[in-house]
């Protein structure tokens, strides 16, 4: 999803990671990450929707935090609820949760873990900038295979580190949500597996979906974009796009493009009319 670029964070992270070594770089992260989440920074056009799918005593997830931008957001909307948010990755685990501290989000629980469709450990790689610091946001269930055409603009890094982490099935983890409103899913290519693990989940509540699409990530664990797509129609829901300019929802049909979509059950498709152009 979002992030920053700049001649200048070009050239002062390789230098900081040099001199300082991963423990200062980890606090050079976490006031970088700071000052992106309050000057937003990071902002991606589908945020300005969150009050529409949020409500005070809602559950939310992020699967998939990085950084907590999401989670910083959805924890002043769900004031008196809860954000649930997992990040396998340990430095970008350790970063999110100094943040989660310094923010004082007392209503958000975060999570070392993955998601997917089974309960097991599993290796991630994660791609390494030339001069040796993680890229947190491109890291991924190992396996995937990414020397195709379209790696040197979608995932160009010559080498990866590679980390063992746990994976959960949302089923089973967080069997006794009682007010689940919205999902947040960015997980490189494996939204498939994690939708898998939350059928039950998702059929319960029909929560807003809120997902990252990129076909080649997810061809590069051998799913076929219409495979995603049968998956979440026979789920019950609805693709759409959000447009900036009318502040609007349009219904969206594959095939799909390396996009976030909306996804909205079609049973509460007309609770949200008023955002949804030309809704029936």
């Amino acid at each position: 999803m979002a992030h920053v670029t700049s001649g200048v964070r070009s050239f002062v992270k390789p230098l900081l990671f040099k001199l300082l070594g991963e423990k200062g770089y980890f606090w050079f992260q976490v006031y970088g990450k700071l000052r992106d989440i309050r000057y937003r920074l990071v902002e991606e056009d589908e945020m300005a929707l969150l009050p529409f799918f949020i409500g005070d005593r809602d559950e939310v997830l992020d699967l998939g935090a990085n950084y907590a931008y999401y989670s910083e957001r959805m924890s002043h909307l769900c004031r008196t609820g809860k954000v649930y948010a997992f990040e396998p990755i340990p430095f970008t685990y350790r970063v999110c949760k100094k943040i989660i501290g310094l923010k004082k989000l007392h209503n958000v629980e975060l999570y070392q873990l993955g998601v997917g469709n089974s309960n097991e450990k599993l290796t991630f790689e994660v791609p390494l900038a030339d001069f040796g610091a993680i890229s947190a946001g491109q890291s991924h269930i190992a396996g995937r295979n990414n020397d195709r055409p379209g790696k040197e603009r979608l995932h160009n890094f010559d080498a990866h580190q590679l980390v063992e982490a746990e994976i959960v099935r949302v089923d089973d983890f967080l069997p006794n949500l009682s007010r689940l409103s919205f999902v947040k899913l960015d997980i490189e290519g494996a939204e498939y597996m994690a939708l898998e693990g939350m059928k039950k989940t998702l059929d319960r509540f029909h929560p807003v979906i809120l997902i990252e699409v990129v076909p080649f990530f997810l061809e590069g664990f051998g799913i076929p974009e219409a495979k995603l797509v049968a998956l979440i129609e026979d789920m019950g829901y609805l693709f759409f796009l959000y447009d900036p300019a009318s502040k609007k929802l349009n219904k969206a049909n594959p095939p799909l493009l390396e996009r976030n979509y909306i996804l909205i059950h079609r049973s509460k498709a007309a609770e949200f009319e008023n955002i949804i152009e030309n809704a029936e």
